[in-house]
């Protein structure tokens, strides 16, 4: 099967995305910023048309912590100015999605932020628990599903602004801005498809470098193959000489 035609199914046959990026509290993991972009995709799953960001600060019950500060640049007295309750937040979300609520797929980088809803739910009695559950049962992980294809030389994913190397993409805005990541995301989402010979060619690099579960000799050849050298019958047989010595 092809990687569109995986990607096909990963979208379970949506033409509505919702790219979404969180950032919570350190230790609580409540929802403190939230950057949206609500997208329409083509017959082809190209972008077709991506709508005005949304975006909202998020006033937790627990405390930011520190280093959560020192990535984001959110503050205490940021969120006590511009910070709304949770419950809040989330109707504004709802409103942004609109008519296609029922239609969309919520796209993250990492599961994280689904633990993120999961816990500003779980802080918020007062809130909609049904809509956050719904927004968890209707996500996509991207990074989990690229990295199927594209993964570090130690078999580990890549972080969003790696990636966006690996595909000579462009890093827009600030890293841990929650809007700024979501539309990078996007970006990340475009390349993906534009970009077939960076899915091929990292494609072959994980083959050779990271299933262990072939033999030696195979192993050999496919990282021949992976730096564009070709490989002989005779030389194939010499890796299993060699490697049954």
């Amino acid at each position: 099967m092809s990687y569109v035609k995986q990607l096909e199914r990963a979208l379970r046959g949506k033409k509505v995305l919702v790219f979404l990026d969180l950032e919570g509290t350190q230790f609580t993991h409540e929802m403190i910023e939230i950057g949206a972009y609500k997208v329409f995709l083509k017959d082809d799953l190209t972008v077709k048309k991506v709508l005005k960001g949304f975006k909202s600060y998020v006033r937790p019950h627990a405390r930011i912590g520190k280093v959560v500060t020192d990535l984001t640049g959110i503050t205490e007295e940021l969120l006590v100015k511009e910070g709304l309750p949770y419950r809040v937040v989330q109707q504004a979300f709802r409103k942004y999605v609109g008519k296609d609520w029922d239609k969309c797929l919520f796209v993250t980088f990492g599961n994280h932020d689904y633990r993120i809803i999961s816990q500003s739910a779980a802080n918020n009695l007062d809130a909609n628990d049904g809509q956050s559950k719904y927004v968890i049962h209707h996500g996509w992980d991207f990074a989990e599903w690229i990295a199927q294809f594209i993964r570090d030389p130690n078999g580990n994913n890549y972080s969003l602004t790696n990636y966006l190397k690996i595909f000579e993409c462009p890093f827009e805005g600030k890293a841990h801005d929650a809007l700024a990541d979501a539309k990078n995301l996007i970006d990340l989402y475009q390349a993906f498809l534009a970009r077939k010979d960076i899915v091929e060619r990292e494609y072959e690099k994980r083959l050779a470098l990271h299933n262990t579960h072939y033999p030696e000799p195979m192993r050999r050849v496919l990282e021949k193959l992976s730096h564009g050298e070709d490989v002989t019958a005779a030389e194939y047989d010499q890796y299993i000489k060699d490697y049954l010595k």
